[in-house]
């Protein structure tokens, strides 16, 4: 029994073939080049719908950096102007008087002072 099962695998599946063990279905020539159309079209299909999403992805995250720049912007011109606000000389001079209990002189004393005479 062993001896039969042997020569079975080996002879292969061409000799089961021949002696009517096995039968597969004829497909017709043609069958295979319209496969691998088919495998063309389903790969370019593949590609376009990659490519779409990849530039709907580039999209979504250029409108993202777009709305964080606006954002920066619009925090870069309110520094500029509470800068430009500290500094100014009315600030400065309310910020003198009221934090400071500086005044305004009411006399104003100028010292003169002798020019020097040019060494010889």
């Amino acid at each position: 029994m062993r001896r039969r099962r042997l020569r079975t695998i080996r002879r292969g599946l061409g000799s089961l073939r021949e002696r009517g063990g096995l039968s597969f279905p004829a497909w017709p020539k043609e069958t295979g080049a319209w496969l691998f159309v088919a495998a063309g079209v389903a790969g370019l299909c593949l590609l376009y719908v990659w490519q779409s999403a990849q530039i709907l992805d580039l999209t979504a995250k250029r409108e993202t950096a777009k709305e964080k720049l606006t954002s920066t912007e619009e925090v870069n011109r309110w520094l500029e102007f509470q800068i430009g606000e500290a500094f100014s000389l009315d600030r400065v001079s309310q910020i003198a008087r009221t934090q400071l209990h500086m005044v305004e002189p009411t006399t104003v004393r100028y010292v003169t002072v002798p020019a020097e005479e040019p060494r010889p």
